[in-house]
């Protein structure tokens, strides 16, 4: 293979500033100095490890995707050493692939076994320094062109949104981005902090002023705004994010090469430790239409402590059903096939979309060492705000397009209910009964509460008096308490229950001190169900829910819950069809059209 003949499928780059200069392990491993972007210098006597996130290359992955089985490392070095090319299998079987000895521009070309996930550079130095610059995996592949465009939907962070609009503007991106489209749907607007005209790479930015339609309402707009420029791919981003260029540049890369036309996406670091995975994938459990992560067991493992050729988790690469639109690439065949998002407003709009995709024979790849820093979710509060009605509406809409048996959904979802009651969350259960009462109503209630919905949510926990209070150290001092621990295991956990069930069914007790203050991750069912007055912390930390309990509404909450359910699952057949029905009229593009001719 030569160089001047190969597709650059990743290249080998180092932390310079950022977010990312707080993630070294993630880029490099040993007592090396990093030059620059592209390079960096070995000391004498020393080796050097890039079997790490951002620079090993995951060519199970690649092999899977183009039909690859080979794949050759370029790179300059000055300065004698000895540079290997190691792999490893899912099942954590070695490799030593190639070895290439000396200085210069060197090539080291490795055929993949069969079972290869990862391969990794190892270089190995003597009496005097190595630098290593330029290097890049490189893939003999048939290539298309492909033409990307941005969208990122933002609402009031206009400091985040600027500078990823700066992140993107990098020179590293001026060959791989064609447009940017930013719709901006708050009421901060982002056109006085964004640049007045292309970035500064050169690349084309259009901003797209509209009233709020939520994250379903603003992707899509971006989806279809590439429909009309000529892109092959629109990349869906999150505003509050900090990007790795390179990743971009793979997923270019990829689409380019690409057996068919998958949507590709990027794994989730967190905004708070960065070197921390917060999210490798998705899949989902159809039965209860439910995700959970493609390793469960390395959800928050700190990719520092875990090294990546003994992590049988990270070795693996398993399917996903869909990829978060905090950054995912997709073909715009794929939304001329299956329309937009459907008018879910915020949460689920990702996840059914990845399903209505793979229902039409595009699967989606999530992809090693193609990653962001955002927030995690641990760090929000979507259980108790407004978004718990979308949360239980979109869950369930998305149940009945895509899936025929109600029982263990509609269980699923109860229980989360006496889960909200248990923990003295009244304001969630009268939000999760509106979004039953709305399902019921059929799918016209979509493009209804496209618009007031959020508004509404808002004010029935208002209602409920379930909002976050600020801090005031100078009016309220927090009670001390015992800690109590989670109960763990079958017997500890129903002896818990037995507790929680009877201090629910007995009297409330008169305040007679201030109320105990539980910590965010200490807010369960085991915790605030033997309480009658709480404080409990945001996950922000910023402020408080107040929560107090109330036999009386406890018990009404879930009877018309209860009695939702079993409406919802004697009519489960005939509401499934109305739906699917509706669902393509309402991905469509004539719909969305229609909707921003009025939200302009």
């Amino acid at each position: 293979m030569a160089a001047e003949t190969g597709v650059v499928a990743q290249r080998l780059v180092f932390p310079v500033d950022g977010i990312a200069a707080d993630a070294g392990p993630l880029y490099v491993r040993g007592p090396v100095v990093v030059e620059g972007r592209r390079a960096v210098r070995i000391p004498p006597g020393v080796s050097a490890s890039f079997a790490t996130y951002f620079n090993a290359f995951p060519a199970g992955i690649w092999a899977s995707a183009t039909g690859i089985d080979r794949v050759a490392l370029h790179l300059s070095a000055e300065g004698a050493g000895v540079h290997r090319l190691r792999g490893v299998t899912a099942d954590g079987a070695p490799y030593t692939l190639a070895e290439s000895r000396g200085s210069g521009v060197l090539v080291l070309d490795a055929v993949l076994p069969q079972g290869l996930t990862w391969i990794w550079l190892e270089v190995e130095t003597g009496r005097e320094t190595v630098r290593v610059f330029d290097a890049e995996w490189r893939i003999d592949a048939p290539a298309r062109p492909v033409r990307m465009d941005v969208a990122i939907t933002t609402m009031n962070r206009v400091d985040d949104c600027a500078l990823l609009l700066h992140a993107l503007g990098d020179a590293e991106l001026t060959d791989v981005l064609a447009h940017v489209v930013v719709v901006d749907q708050g009421t901060d607007p982002i056109g006085p902090h964004a640049p007045d005209g292309p970035l500064r790479n050169g690349v084309p930015l259009r901003v797209i002023v509209q009233e709020n339609l939520g994250g379903s309402g603003g992707f899509s707009r971006g989806m279809l705004e590439a429909l009309g420029t000529g892109a092959t791919h629109v990349l869906l981003l999150d505003d509050d994010v900090r990007i790795e260029p390179e990743s971009i540049r793979r997923l270019h890369a990829l689409a380019s090469t690409a057996v068919g036309d998958p949507l590709l996406g990027a794994q989730m670091l967190s905004m708070l430790e960065p070197t921390v995975l917060h999210s490798m994938g998705e899949q989902m459990d159809r039965s209860r239409m439910w995700w959970h992560s493609t390793e469960p067991e390395l959800s928050a493992a700190d990719l520092a402590a875990h090294p990546l050729e003994s992590t049988p988790g990270l070795r693996r690469f398993r399917p996903v059903d869909f990829n978060g639109w905090w950054m995912c690439l997709v073909p715009t065949q794929v939304v001329r096939a299956v329309g937009a998002s459907l008018p879910l407003f915020i949460k689920w709009d990702d996840a059914e979309f990845g399903l209505r995709a793979a229902a039409a024979g595009h699967r989606t790849l999530t992809i090693p060492g193609v990653a962001l820093w955002h927030v995690p979710w641990t760090s929000k509060d979507d259980g108790l705000d407004w978004q718990a009605y979308f949360q239980l509406r979109n869950r369930l809409v998305t149940a009945l397009v895509h899936e025929r048996r109600p029982r263990r959904v509609l269980w699923a979802t109860w229980t989360q209910d006496v889960n909200h009651v248990l923990c003295l969350q009244y304001g969630s259960g009268r939000l999760r009964n509106v979004a039953l009462e709305d399902v019921l109503s059929g799918p016209e209630h979509l493009s209804a509460t496209l618009r007031g919905g959020r508004a509404r949510a808002q004010r029935i926990l208002a209602d409920a008096g379930q909002a976050v209070r600020p801090d005031d150290p100078a009016q309220e001092t927090p009670a001390p308490h015992r800690e109590q621990s989670a109960p763990r295991g079958a017997i500890a956990q129903a002896r818990r229950l037995t507790r929680v069930l009877l201090h629910q069914l007995a009297p409330v007790r008169p305040l007679s001190r201030p109320a105990e203050t539980v910590q965010r991750a200490s807010g369960k069912w085991w915790r605030l169900g033997l309480l009658d007055d709480a404080r409990l912390r945001s996950a922000s930390g910023s402020g408080s829910f107040l929560l107090h309990r109330s036999r009386s509404e406890a018990l009404a909450l879930l009877r018309r819950s209860a009695g939702l359910r079993l409406r919802l699952w004697w009519s489960w057949r005939a509401l499934s069809r109305r739906y699917r029905e509706a669902a393509r009229e309402l991905a469509g593009e004539p719909f969305w059209r229609g909707i921003y001719s009025e939200a302009e």
